[in-house]
């Protein structure tokens, strides 16, 4: 019997459908085609059968290792949401699932998120030459260096360039590329080694639609090298006319976003198994390096620094959700709902359940978990987009306004990131003394760097692609937009002051775990030992963390890993017993190292807020950008992330410290806690307020509050990180000139309403025969929209008297009205004019 006779059997009996046992024929022609050209028909048809039939049980080994490994983590799933209790004691697997996937601590187990994290950390450490020689520089925030990076791209295709150091990042590069790809493998996935690879790339879909399939394989074709690139079908060489398929193949996949080769099919079309992916990119291998560059330059994203970290972060991504949910993390999540779906059902049923009766939504409880599962699940993963153009579109206005109205909230941290951070220390028994001069001296190049090297996170490089920004969120859409986003926050000094003060806290975890290392993990001070145990942190990995000092005192990740020595991804079953007990060592290191990175990375948003997925994927849910509700609710998340993090901690936090003491006491022990805070961040809340109104060139406002009570209610919303709302206390419009419900849907929907009214409005307004002054329309549009200088501490004062009112006096014939209307607003609000507008020497 044939073996196109045994395939069709085969589907006769339902053994395999009828789409794969075409697969198997087509790609049994395929390898009997490319045998024939150098034996025999009879010969060829022998080796190819032969052929396939390696391939099919090699196949079959894998995916019976990849079904091992999900029946594994099942289990480890399950048994953690049934295992689970909450602060009080009680099952609760709806807060179980949730803790898997994103928490800040007191959950007792790592979450996708916190691993992803530590896995960019352990990674940045040993790369953290590379990080310093290309860290953004000057005014302008460029990458130095442009030479070396195109020597390193050289060194990564096994090219000479000629430079040691270029060598020796494109070494470190290589390493780390190299460990990732195994502790992928590890996890589930199947990427080969391909000596000299370079670098991944990554493709433009919007450049590469607009070149055409022809131009685009045109472009590309002579780039490549075919004899380095394998047939997928054949697992040969690719030939002349398998490569011109399998470029239409690439094309495809890349302008429709792999929908043009997917198979329909009678079930929900998800992102399938992370195990399966990452294959295609190591599917187009270059020539040369100068032929990665110019397809990058033609039809990729970013640059080369984009790219080497772009694919660090993605992989740590990628393992982390493997190792905690297996190598089909969806379909786990997708399991975990359905978890807490039963339990809740049991719930309501009468029955026994680990379940917790929710006190808000009783009667929809099972619809309102598995929502929030599946929102934390795409914000961690990336919200996916339904009009690409549309949330581009969006993301710019976003940034912009970032880089204009953000240009004062340095001072805001500056006065309320202590006592934040001083209340997260003592949450977590840590020592509370911390000083400015602290800070800044971590500031210090030399200090930053020995820190960092230490294995902790850069935020430079953590979102080479969406850069994160605080009090703001992901900052998305095009690279001249995010520019202006990461000039005006860095500028403003509130980039480099959240990084202080990150590394501060940073270095306040090593410390404190060097000052008792003396000490055995039951002996630590309970409320330490609380906050280790909420990270799964065990007695055994303290005794890896307490050997780890470093001469400076500190517990870093970097020592604790260089103790334990190379992780080398050994074949158990032909070890010898001292690999296998090296082996095991440096893995138990490695995993107490990135248990100190989980906590150090989550505790820092404790401490220094700047915004959670678990709080933003509360407001966005399962919307995706891109359509109108998606696009509606980043707008109203802008410059809210800040308060909507610090609220959810805090809250957190105090039910945390109630249920320690548990009772009356628990309820004074949570607001002991709670109280010291929010007084000291009204205060810190009120300095901004006075300090801003000094900037603007006003008087300070009446503290007195029997006088004045509204100034304490604007500085407790200002501390808390919603100001923009303490405005509305004693005033109809904010400090943007925009209504309440403008500042409800955020600043991007104010600034589009602007922006209409300034053109298409006045246009009508004028047809229709109504009086207009657009003047002082411009001048109020760019008071709220001139990026940098319309906000910034240093420049809001002069701009507004030097140049706006000397533009309104030229533009705006009633510019005297309007400016006596603003001087008597200012008064009536208690903060009277120090240089008047339209006047540029002060006022007696």
């Amino acid at each position: 019997m044939g073996l196109k006779d045994c395939l069709i059997s085969a589907v006769e009996q339902n053994a395999i459908t009828k789409e794969e046992a075409a697969f198997l024929a087509d790609e049994f022609d395929q390898r009997f085609a490319q045998n024939r050209l150098a034996m025999g028909d009879d010969l060829a048809k022998a080796r190819a059968r032969k052929d396939m039939e390696a391939a099919l049980k090699a196949e079959a080994a894998e995916k019976r290792r990849r079904a091992n490994l999900t029946e594994a983590r099942r289990l480890s799933v399950k048994s953690f949401l049934q295992d689970y209790r909450d602060r009080e004691g009680n099952a609760n697997v709806y807060d179980a699932a949730v803790a898997l996937l994103s928490h800040y601590g007191f959950r007792g187990a790592s979450s996708v998120r916190g691993r992803t994290e530590a896995i960019i950390a352990g990674a940045h450490k040993n790369l953290d030459q590379v990080m310093f020689s290309f860290q953004r520089q000057g005014l302008l925030g460029k990458r130095p260096n442009r030479g070396l990076q195109s020597d390193v791209v050289k060194e990564l295709h096994g090219e000479a360039s000629g430079d040691a150091t270029a060598k020796q990042l494109a070494r470190a590069i290589s390493n780390v590329y190299e460990d990732l790809r195994q502790r992928f493998n590890a996890s589930g996935g199947a990427i080969g080694k391909i000596d000299n690879f370079g670098l991944p790339h990554s493709h433009d879909r919007l450049k590469v639609k607009a070149a055409g399939r022809a131009d685009w394989k045109a472009g590309i074709r002579p780039l490549l090298d075919p004899a380095r690139m394998t047939d997928p079908l054949t697992g040969q060489p690719l030939t002349a006319a398998r490569l011109d398929q399998a470029l239409d193949h690439v094309y495809d996949s890349i302008v429709s976003n792999n929908r043009a080769n997917m198979v329909p099919q009678a079930a929900r079309r998800g992102q399938g198994a992370i195990a399966s992916q990452r294959q295609e990119e190591r599917f187009l291998i270059f020539r040369d390096s100068q032929s990665w560059m110019d397809y990058n330059a033609r039809f990729g994203k970013g640059d080369v620094v984009q790219a080497i970290f772009g694919h660090v972060n993605g992989m740590a991504r990628d393992i982390a959700a493997m190792e905690v949910l297996g190598p089909n993390p969806s379909s786990m999540v997708e399991y975990m709902k359905q978890v807490v779906a039963h339990e809740i059902g049991k719930l309501e049923a009468g029955k026994g359940t680990l379940a917790k009766e929710a006190k808000v939504f009783k009667n929809s409880q099972a619809n309102i978990a598995e929502w929030r599962i599946e929102s934390l699940w795409q914000a961690l993963r990336g919200r996916p987009e339904v009009a690409s153009g549309a949330a581009a579109f969006t993301s710019n206005i976003k940034n912009v306004l970032t880089g204009t109205q953000l240009g004062a909230t340095a001072l805001l941290a500056g006065a309320t990131d202590p006592f934040i951070a001083s209340a997260s220390r003592k949450l977590a028994g840590l020592p509370v003394t911390s000083t400015v001069r602290d800070m800044v001296s971590m500031l210090s190049k030399a200090k930053r760097e020995d820190i960092i090297s230490s294995g902790i996170i850069w935020d430079e490089y953590m979102h080479v692609m969406a850069d994160e920004l605080r009090f703001v969120g992901p900052a998305v859409g095009s690279e001249w937009s995010q520019w202006i986003a990461d000039r005006g926050v860095t500028w403003s000094g509130l980039k480099p002051l959240t990084t202080g003060r990150k590394l501060v806290e940073a270095r306040a975890w090593q410390k404190t775990i060097g000052d008792n290392a003396e000490k055995t993990f039951q002996k630590l001070d309970p409320r330490f030992r609380t906050a280790l145990e909420g990270f799964g942190v065990t007695p055994q990995h303290w005794d890896i963390w307490r050997k780890a000092k470093d001469p400076n005192g500190f517990v870093t990740q970097r020592q604790i890993e260089t103790n334990g020595g190379a992780v080398n991804y050994i074949d158990t079953a032909r070890a010898t017993p001292g690999e296998i007990a090296a082996e095991t060592k440096a893995l138990a290191h490695r995993e107490a190292a990135e248990k100190l990175s989980e906590i150090i990375t989550s505790w820092s948003e404790r401490s220094v807020p700047s915004g959670s997925p678990n709080a933003r994927s509360l407001l966005t849910g399962i919307e995706r950008r891109g359509t109108v509700g998606g696009e509606l609710l980043d707008f109203l998340l802008q410059y809210k992330s800040f308060g909507l993090s610090f609220t959810t901690m805090q809250l957190e936090a105090v039910f945390e410290m109630a249920a320690a003491r548990g009772g009356g006491k628990g309820f004074r022990s949570g607001m002991a806690y709670f109280a010291p805070m929010a007084i000291m961040l009204t205060l810190g809340g009120a300095a901004y307020l006075q300090i801003k109104h000094l900037l603007d060139g006003k008087k300070p406002e009446n503290m007195d509050p029997a006088e004045n009570p509204g100034f304490w209610l604007k500085a407790t919303f200002q501390g808390g990180g919603f100001g923009l709302f303490g405005d509305f206390v004693s005033a109809n419009e904010n400090r943007f000139g925009q209504s309440l419900q403008e500042s409800l849907m955020g600043p991007g929907v104010a600034f589009m309403g602007d922006t209409l009214g300034l053109t298409i409005g006045n246009a009508q307004q004028w047809i229709g025969g109504e009086k207009v002054n657009p003047g002082r329309q411009a001048r109020r549009y760019l008071q709220r929209y001139t990026p940098f200088v319309a906000s910034h501490w240093a420049t809001r004062g002069a701009y507004n008297r030097l140049v706006l009112d000397n533009l309104q006096w030229m533009l705006d014939p009633d510019a005297d009205k309007s400016f006596k209307a603003q001087a008597s607003r200012a008064k009536k609000a208690g903060t009277p004019f120090m240089v008047a507008p339209g006047q540029f020497t002060p006022m007696r």
